[in-house]
């Protein structure tokens, strides 16, 4: 993990700090000139840190606007445009919003910042690109003052912050959360009288301000004054600031809230600047000034980072991936040699007890194919008793129906014949021949007795109706009917219906009738 550099510059001078053990240690100190810049560049020299530039000068400048609601395309440009018509130079800008107006247009307000002379941070800004430096963002102390006030425990929605800090006396205002005017006022800071009544009266004149510049709604608006100094300023500004209908003061301590904040060492001539670089390095905000061409190499990092814990996740799931089938092989080699085991005790068990058998005259295998064709013979073997009685009790009901001959054998039925006409119907596919054990099956040769010559209608529905009635016992099943007309259309009725031969002749019909073996 990279560590972070915190680049603090003023308009004299840039000094370098870095977190260690809890503490802020100045790594150096650069003068604003050719040497200083060029000491800086070799300071920088193979550097992979993250570095965070904390810019605290006067040439400060924020407006607010209001853009009608747009998408975040049109947002864009919109905002670019209103920076360009402001501000000469656009590298070190930003715009952040405020919320939208409760109206039924909904404008945004919108907060534009930037510096008045952008040219001072050029030299620095150089040196980082020439040693492709990795710059998370650039940020002024303005912009970090909701995060000291949050640190301080206050939850104020209009708080003016008032610290002392090297450059002198800086006065953010920040309402709801979010920064919206900043300036910085020079301080003598040897005179501790003089620097709280500045306090004091600034507090008073900056309201006052803020009220002709519409950003707080009237003249007997209260807002708190939350005053960051030094431990040596506290008697003096006890004395000093003391609390009015519009202004209420909050003293903190710099050095006990640096202590709080987890920072065992600091500079002691700057315990509130130690806090601004603090709240940076603990929680960076998301508003920034440095525009994408400063912030290419951390982008390029952030790439990389994210690749790398991409290629990490895919490693670690291939791992956990590799061990379940790791576990899972030895699972199974497990049960494997369970079963082994398993198998050889049961094998040993059959042959204790086979060795106990008197000798056979073949082999076991011999033994278990004469059991199998055995059983087959076994339920082949029927008598036509089951199936002449069902015969016999559908003849029951017909005594016009003389049965003339009846052929028994076992087997399997033919397939039902098809119509003139149709096509096949596929035949079924046949089970295993040791699983069928076959049909008792009986051709029934019987004719129509007693009805009238030329009733042909009659002898077809008493053959039609007994074959129905064998149709109705589920146990058997009927197949290759002949009757003793066709009457269908294909057909062509033959014959001297008034000869009594012809008509004995014709009245015959056959019907096969299978029982399956077992039922």
């Amino acid at each position: 993990m990279p560590t972070k550099r915190l680049l603090y510059l003023t308009a004299n001078r840039l000094t370098a700090h870095r977190l260690s053990r809890g503490g802020l240690v100045v790594d150096a100190t650069f003068e604003r000139n050719d040497r200083g810049i060029a000491a800086f560049s070799a300071y920088l020299a193979r550097s992979r840190n993250l570095y965070y530039l904390v810019v605290d000068v006067v040439e400060e400048d924020y407006h607010q606007d209001t853009v009608p609601y747009l998408g975040r395309g049109d947002r864009r440009q919109v905002l670019a445009r209103k920076l360009a018509q402001r501000y000469r130079d656009t590298s070190l800008t930003l715009s952040m919003s405020l919320g939208y107006e409760k109206s039924e247009r909904r404008n945004e307000k919108v907060l534009y910042a930037s510096f008045s002379n952008t040219q001072q941070f050029q030299p620095w800004l150089s040196a980082l690109e020439q040693n492709e430096c990795r710059l998370v963002g650039v940020y002024s102390t303005a912009l970090l003052a909701p995060a000291l006030i949050k640190g301080a425990g206050l939850k104020l929605p209009r708080c003016l912050l008032v610290s002392v800090q090297q450059t002198g006396m800086r006065q953010s205002y920040v309402e709801d959360g979010k920064i919206r005017f900043s300036r910085v006022g020079r301080l003598n800071l040897e005179d501790a009288a003089g620097v709280a009544a500045a306090c004091a009266s600034e507090s008073a004149r900056l309201q006052q301000y803020l009220v002709t510049m519409r950003v707080l709604p009237t003249a007997a608006t209260p807002i708190d004054v939350m005053v960051l100094a030094a431990g040596h300023y506290h008697a003096a500004l006890t004395e000093a600031c003391r609390s009015t209908e519009v202004l209420h003061f909050h003293l903190v301590n710099a050095d006990s809230q640096c202590r709080a904040a987890g920072l065992k060492r600091f500079p002691p001539d700057a315990p509130c600047d130690a806090l601004f670089l603090h709240a940076v390095a603990a929680a960076a905000p998301a508003e920034q000034f440095a525009q994408e061409q400063h912030r290419h190499h951390y982008r390029l990092w952030q790439v990389s980072r994210g690749l790398y814990a991409t290629g990490m996740a895919v490693l670690a799931t291939g791992l956990l991936f590799a061990g379940a089938q790791l576990f899972d092989v030895y699972s199974l080699r497990g049960q494997i040699q369970s079963d082994q085991s398993r198998f050889r005790a049961l094998s040993a068990n059959y042959a204790s007890v086979t060795s106990t058998f008197p000798p056979t005259p073949t082999s076991t295998a011999n033994l278990k194919t004469t059991i199998k064709q055995y059983h087959v013979l076994q339920v082949q073997t029927t008598s036509p008793a089951y199936l002449f009685a069902d015969i016999s009790k559908a003849l029951t009901g017909f005594p016009q129906v003389e049965i003339e001959r009846i052929q028994w054998r076992v087997g399997k039925p033919q397939a039902p014949t098809s119509p003139k006409g149709a096509a096949p119907k596929a035949a079924p596919a046949a089970p295993a021949a040791a699983a069928d054990p076959g049909y008792a099956l009986a051709l029934v040769s019987a004719r129509v007795v007693g009805a009238r010559r030329d009733d042909l209608r009659a002898i077809t529905d008493t053959a039609g109706q007994f074959i129905a009635t064998l149709k109705n016992n589920p146990q058997l099943e009927i197949t290759d009917v002949h009757m003793p007309f066709a009457i269908t259309s294909e057909d062509t009725l033959a014959g001297d219906i008034g000869s009594e031969r012809a008509i004995a002749e014709d009245a015959a019909f056959s019907v096969t009738v299978g029982r399956k073996l077992g039922r």
